[in-house]
């Protein structure tokens, strides 16, 4: 990978294989991806050359977005025997939480406008941003990819928003967060009382929420969203 070129907000263009950036996996906060909009890219080029859970600090990669244009790279060499590999350019950014991610992408995506009422992941993306800034942002209490309790994983939990993105977009985000904020107070309430019997079995994972003061991934099928996304 060849660096081209540093812009300002430290975003940086690089010039890679085509084929390793189609092994880069699709951040999930992307819009759902539009086959329509495939088939056009297709056509247009036909004749044209165009931390971990233990707080061990990694380093992940993600397609922010593009991934209508992967999706064309990606079927050329999953569907022709003898395709070449080539080289494209990229534009790489450090992002440290979920909201640069969700910030960043909403920066650049300015090439096939969509209203938020056209697509669940843009919706989830909204309330997400504010919920996730109202916790403390330096503890990471969200985080993308596997993770294990006490932390939330962003992606289990944008799936599951996404099943009920109809419920979701009936109530405003500030009532989306304030309900949040009381089922985290309630789970607490009833972790406390459950960490007095030094028989509870999970015992360990119990402290580290009330250490964190946050609940919201005690369980990790988020059920209790069943109580006002209905």
């Amino acid at each position: 990978m060849e660096l081209l070129y540093t812009y300002s907000d430290s975003s940086k263009l690089y010039k890679m294989s085509a084929l390793t950036l189609c092994r880069i996996p699709i951040w999930k906060g992307n819009r759902i991806i539009d086959l329509e909009h495939v088939k056009n890219i297709k056509e247009s080029i036909n004749s044209n050359d165009e931390v971990d859970e233990s707080d061990k600090p990694i380093r992940k990669t993600y397609l922010i977005d593009g991934q209508h244009r992967i999706s064309v790279v990606s079927n050329y060499f999953e569907n022709i025997n003898d395709a070449k590999d080539f080289e494209m350019t990229v534009t790489k950014i450090r992002v440290d939480s979920e909201i640069e991610a969700i910030e960043y992408f909403n920066k650049i995506n300015n090439v096939k406008p969509i209203q938020f009422k056209e697509d669940p992941n843009l919706i989830v993306n909204k309330y997400l941003l504010r919920l996730i800034a109202s916790f403390p942002v330096k503890s990471k209490l969200f985080r993308n990819g596997a993770t294990k309790r006490p932390y939330l994983s962003v992606d289990k939990f944008r799936e599951t928003l996404i099943k009920k993105v109809d419920n979701l977009k009936k109530i405003s985000i500030e009532k989306f967060i304030k309900e949040c904020k009381i089922t985290n107070i309630l789970i607490i309430q009833e972790l406390e009382i459950r960490s007095l019997n030094e028989k509870e079995k999970e015992l360990k994972i119990i402290k580290k929420i009330l250490e964190l003061e946050f609940a919201l991934a005690w369980d990790d099928k988020f059920k209790w969203l069943d109580k006002f996304l209905h």
